[in-house]
């Protein structure tokens, strides 16, 4: 299960496909595209904190299959393997 993020130009456009999707050194999330109908460069910053907020709640059988920790949570939402981390 997972929350969509609209995104949208300023003239009203969706983009057709994302150019760049990645992470502030101040924890946000930075969407990229140009608009196809403008020309425009546009940017959604978005805080991590209001991604966290914005995250369905997960029913029972999610919870059971639920990773360990936050960040390994984060990351298999976005579909990312979490490092394995042997001491």
């Amino acid at each position: 299960m997972y929350q969509q993020i609209p995104v949208s130009c300023e003239c009203g456009q969706q983009p057709s496909r994302l150019r760049e999707v990645g992470l502030t050194a101040d924890r946000q999330l930075v969407i990229y595209w140009r608009c196809s109908h403008c020309r425009r460069h546009v940017y959604i910053v978005k805080p991590l904190a209001d991604c966290w907020r914005d995250c369905p709640i997960p029913d029972s059988a999610d919870i059971e299959s639920a990773p360990a920790s936050p960040d390994s949570a984060f990351l298999s939402r976005l579909r990312v393997a979490a490092p394995n981390r042997t001491a």
